[in-house]
Parts: C-alpha cells; structure tokens; sequence
C-alpha cells in the first residue's frame, strides 16, 4: 500500500512538468516577485528592481513561496523553480496526509488515498502557492502534535514550534487553524490523572503568540462581509467544490468524492462499539468545528480575500484520518484500487488540461516578445472572466526582460515580500484589472513605457483615446502592445 501510495504521489506532479507555463492566475506573479528577490542586488542586469520595489523583511506571512523559489532560483530558471517548488508542495501535501492517517490510526492507512484530489485544488490553481504549502504544514503538524502529545519533552517543543512557525511563514489561515485544532485536540483528550503533562502543552506554544500579536496591532486589511446566499455556502462545502476550477468532469469527481465521505462517515459510525466515545473522535468534533468556523466566516479577512474557499478543504482533510470502516483485508485492497485508477484518471484529465491552458498563455505572451528590456509595462485584459490563467501571465515576460508589472498586486499589498517604493505612484490594482475602461491614459503616459491589451475592440472609445499617446508596436491574435510615443 505504501509503495502505490507514494508512486501515485510521483505521478502528481507530472501535469506540471508537461506544459512550458502552469496554468494558474496569479502562480506568475509569485514567481515575478520571487525573482525581484533573487536579482534585487543584481542593479546592473535589472535596474528597475531597486528603482521601483523594496524588500519586506518583516515576519510577514507568504514568505514560504517566495523564499524558497528565490533559493531556487540560484540554481535553475525561473520556471523550473516553480515548477520545482509546486512539485515539493503536492509531495508534501500527500506525505503529510500519510503521515496523519499514521499518526491516528498507527495501521492500514488507505484512506489517504482520499487526498489525491485536494492536490490540484481551487485554490491551487488559482496561483495561491503559499497557501497550499500551508495545507501541507498542517496536515504534517497536527500528525506531529498527534503522535507526541503524551511525552512534550524537548525534541516535541521545539519540533512543534518549526513546525508552526513554517506554517505561519506560508499562510495565517493554517496557522491559525492549526493552533485551534491543538487547543481543541488538547481538551478533548484531557485526562485529569495527566493534567500536568498536558499543562506543559500549551505551556510550550506560548511563542507562538509573539507573530500574530505583533501581525494583528500592524494590520490594516479589514473585513470583507460575506455575500454568499446560505445555500450557495452550504452547496460548495458539501459538494467539495473546493475542488472545481475547470468543467464538469472535476464537479462530477468532486460530488462524487463528496458522497464517498458521506458513506464513509456513516460506515465509521456504524456498528461503532463500547466505547462509543473514543480518544481518535476528536478529529471528527474538530472538523464540525471547522464547518462552523466556514459558516461564519466573512469572505475575507486583514487583505486576504477567498477565505471560505480556503475553510472549505480542512474539514474533509481532518475527516480522513478518522474515518475507519469496518473494511475486510480485501475491502481496502478494493477500495485502494478503485481510489488509486480514480486518481490516475485524474491526472490524465489534468495533463490533458494543462496543455491546451499552457498553450493559450503561451499565445498571450507571445504578443509581448517585442518589448524591450528593462522597461514598464501595463498589461489590460478586457473582459477577464473569474478564472482567466491570462490574468497575469505577463509577469513571466516581466521576470525575464526586469520589467515592471504594473499589474503587480504584491507590490500594492502589505503582507507580501515586495512592495513598490514610498516614493512610488501606487496603482489601483482594482480599476487595472476589473475596469481598464475607465482607466486616465494620461495619467500612464509618463509611467508605462508599453501598454498590451488583450481583447480591446478597435471600435472601444478607450483605443481611441490610447492611440493619442501610445502606438501600435504588434498586433498578436486578440493583442496589441503599445508603445509610448515620443514627447
């Protein structure tokens, strides 16, 4: 079981080193920004950089991407640096599943087979690396916290504290649930003979205050109130559609994955014997809690945005090292096998996928092959659709030539490593991206060099207007550069 568990796993991540680009909406803009770090001191190839961006170095979140890229990066080009790091994430995600189930139950892990599909996630691919490392950290703390809650001796204290800190360096969100679930587990399986060891516990976690005291007092992102009717809620959480991004082959794989844990849940309840309560079933309390928490979740929260899609994953992940049907031997060989062909489906589905989507970005990028290095950019896409893989792939020409994305939502943000310069005009990455239309052309005359639209009907009062100050360079497929004219 191990070895066609872990061959699976090597499987997973060939999608990604079948296709020239991932097909991911902001993945480009990581990697742009990963390599603004990488060549920050490098003034002489890449002027730009220091001209325009500084460095965070504050213990912000998000720096688990954009580190361990940049590091990378030293070695190999900018793609296969992405590439590497998202492979790392998917191996991590499923060795930390395997390593749960191992943790909880100590026999057959087969149900971590369930966790295939939660690789290429909503959210993964919508380019949110750092947070899907996250899920990985996670899934490898609460195994760990699982496996030494009866002896928090030193090696624990400072395993559990890396762990989490790695985790907060990823994404808040798992941070903090992760602390939840440690503080819930620690209740739930407290034993008053025991009080003094499990004391110890939360005696041992108290550095992990430090981070989000001084993030939360530095803050300044809000609350975005949901919008979200209940049904539509209740729909995407049990119908996992934290797993759609694409069509209805992947709404199908996810209903049908959904229902599997409904069986599941009531096989694990069935014909449950004396105790009925048992020490294991706190994870099951702890994913209720976590359906509770995405119910009363805004849409996002302190500038990060997709938060219920985000909750959406962690009670379906925590479920699965606490199911535990009455299988036979030969149930869960059959059940391994029926799991495993569904996730070599899935992988021919993605690779298929991934190739007609890296093809369409490669068809945008390339009307950008005119531009001249060490310049600025302003890429405008008319009529962008909820999920576009076009959204920033301008960033990979950015990276290459050291241009500056003007597109560059990091830059804008406060709790990411690169932002633009005080003395900097900020751009209204809002109006860039949702109403180019109403977009002051001259107001970016002075600060694009090009601009490149991508569907712009030539009949747009807004072409007009653009053509006064910049010039059609190149014409490819729906788009044009534009180049500054001359003053």
């Amino acid at each position: 079981m191990r070895r066609v568990f872990f061959g699976l796993a090597l499987l997973y991540v060939i999608p990604f080193w079948t296709v020239h680009y991932l097909p991911t909406v902001d993945g480009p803009c990581h990697t742009y920004n990963a390599w603004v770090v990488r060549q920050y001191a490098n003034v002489r190839e890449y002027p730009l950089f220091q001209q325009y961006y500084e460095i965070n170095t504050k213990p912000y979140p998000n720096w688990i991407g954009h580190g361990t890229m940049a590091l990378l990066m030293l070695a190999m080009p900018p793609l296969a640096a992405e590439k590497v790091f998202v492979s790392l994430y998917a191996l991590l995600l499923l060795s930390g599943v395997w390593y749960l189930v191992g943790s909880v139950q100590g026999g057959p892990r087969w149900t971590a087979f369930l966790a295939f599909p939660f690789v290429h996630n909503h959210l993964f691919q919508f380019g949110f690396y750092n947070f899907c490392a996250s899920l990985a950290l996670f899934c490898w703390t609460l195994g760990f916290w699982w496996r030494r809650r009866a002896r928090p001796d030193l090696s624990y204290a400072i395993g559990i504290n890396l762990l989490l800190w790695l985790c907060w360096f990823s994404h808040i969100v798992s941070f903090g649930l992760s602390l939840l679930a440690i503080a819930l587990l620690w209740a739930a399986t407290l034993r008053h003979s025991d009080w003094r060891r499990h004391r110890l516990h939360l005696l041992l976690l108290v550095p992990q205050l430090i981070l989000p005291i001084w993030y939360f007092s530095h803050g300044s992102g809000g609350v975005y109130a949901t919008n979200w009717p209940f049904g539509l809620q209740v729909l995407y959480l049990f119908g996992l559609h934290g797993l759609v991004s694409f069509d209805g082959f992947q709404v199908v794989l996810a209903a049908s994955l959904a229902g599997l844990f409904a069986v599941l849940v009531v096989l694990t309840l069935w014909r449950r014997g004396r105790p009925f309560w048992r020490e294991t079933d706190a994870l099951a309390l702890l994913a209720v809690f976590f359906v509770v928490i995405y119910f009363l979740s805004p849409d996002g929260l302190e500038g990060g945005a997709l938060l219920k899609q985000r909750l959406s994953l962690y009670p379906f992940l925590i479920l699965i090292p606490w199911l535990s049907p009455p299988l036979s031997r030969r149930g869960q060989r059959s059940a391994v096998a029926a799991l495993a062909a569904i996730a070599l489906l899935n992988i021919g589905y993605l690779v298929r996928l991934y190739r007609g989507l890296s093809h369409t970005m490669e068809v945008y990028v390339h009307g950008l092959a005119p531009i001249r290095p060490n310049t600025r950019l302003l890429p405008l896409l008319f009529n962008r659709q909820m999920f576009d893989v076009r959204g920033h792939a301008a960033s990979y020409v950015a990276l290459e030539k050291g241009l500056i994305d003007w597109d560059n939502y990091e830059a804008v943000s406060w709790f990411f490593p690169t932002h633009l310069r005080a003395s900097v005009p900020s751009p209204v990455i809002r109006e860039i991206e949702n109403r180019p239309r109403l977009l002051d052309v001259d107001a970016w005359k002075d600060r694009a060099d090009f601009i490149y639209t991508w569907r712009l009907p030539p009949d747009d009062p807004f072409a007009s207007r653009l053509n006064r100050l910049f010039a059609p360079v190149s014409v490819n497929h729906e788009g044009i550069l534009w180049e500054r004219r001359a003053q």
